[in-house]
């Protein structure tokens, strides 16, 4: 998301080295999903056990354990168990392209660079075992892996190496696609006006916000907004709303400084009229109480929060 809308999300990469490795298992992340967000990194989910449902650039599919999907930097995707009794565990791996392809080489950017980065039809590739692209980009990926959790000598360079080739493959997986220029069209039109509705919803959140106003922040009718919230994430805006200002209730739940804001202040500070409806859509969303949920904070000692899971590398 973008990070200076979104301070709660941190930046999960850096320019000296600027790969991040990440462990997600769903059953201990909030709401046992990756909420919709986006970022300038690209991003390789491995599936290592269960399946993962992904909504990415208006499409939603189900990846199974020992296979993954590449991100394109910049779109709004979300992840969801595809089983709720058997939440997934899933790798992911995040780059910036800067690091494979410097600025000021223009000749290798506009060949390969570019081609993949700024090509609209392609949000997402399916890195499956079932087809020769992905056999060698899943060799790639598990080698990325290895070499960012034994952090040898040269792990940089190896880890650069292994991402070029795997860039190459995704050149060559993404070659023989053809994309429905119509589709391709509407579901960027639909991203992007659901990232700019969600942004108008986080400045807004602790506020009255109706559909009205969602459906106005993007110059939409109230029908076309649910539409493309519908077409992009499969759930409506006040869904979405809802889970946003649960979510930052549970932020601030989870923050030692407001261990002593009462229900009553925490509820109207996050959008809600009052505590009984705050308590009932909070039960809702996360099974459990206000008060439930920061006695588990105190106790689990985690950031149950953090959007990417746990970093698995130096950043």
């Amino acid at each position: 998301m973008n990070k200076e809308s979104f301070e709660d999300y941190f930046e999960h990469t850096n320019m000296d080295y600027p790969v991040g490795v990440y462990y997600m298992d769903l059953d201990g992340m909030y709401m046992q999903r990756v909420r919709a967000h986006w970022h300038a990194e690209m991003e390789i989910d491995l599936v290592r056990e269960g399946s993962a449902v992904f909504s990415v650039g208006g499409e939603t599919f189900t990846v199974r354990s020992g296979n993954a999907v590449w991100i394109n930097q910049d779109r709004l995707h979300m992840i969801r168990p595809a089983d709720s009794n058997i939440p997934p565990i899933i790798i992911s791996i995040l780059f910036h392209p800067a690091y494979l392809f410097e600025q000021n080489d223009s000749f290798l950017a506009a060949k390969y660079c570019d081609p993949l980065k700024n090509n609209e039809g392609l949000s997402h590739l399916i890195l499956s075992r079932d087809d020769e692209y992905g056999i060698r980009a899943l060799e790639n990926i598990n080698a990325i892996l290895e070499t960012n959790l034994k952090l040898s000598f040269g792990y940089e360079l190896e880890t650069k190496s292994r991402l070029c080739a795997l860039w190459l493959q995704l050149l060559e997986k993404s070659s023989r696609i053809d994309f429905d220029p119509d589709r391709v069209s509407q579901a960027t039109i639909d991203e992007t006006r659901v990232k700019e509705a969600m942004l108008y919803m986080h400045s807004a959140f602790s506020s009255k916000v109706t559909l009205d106003m969602i459906s106005d922040s993007i110059h939409v009718s109230k029908s076309e907004c649910c539409r493309c919230f519908k077409r992009s994430l499969g759930m409506t805006p006040f869904d979405l709303l809802l889970e946003l200002r649960i979510y930052e209730a549970a932020r601030r739940l989870q923050r030692s400084e407001k261990k002593t804001e009462s229900m009553q202040d925490l509820a109207l500070a996050t959008g809600f009229p009052n505590p009984s409806y705050f308590n009932r859509i909070f039960k809702k969303f996360l099974s459990c109480t206000p008060r439930e949920y920061r006695e588990y904070i105190k106790k689990s000692h985690r950031d149950a929060l953090n959007p990417y899971g746990i970093p698995l590398t130096r950043l």
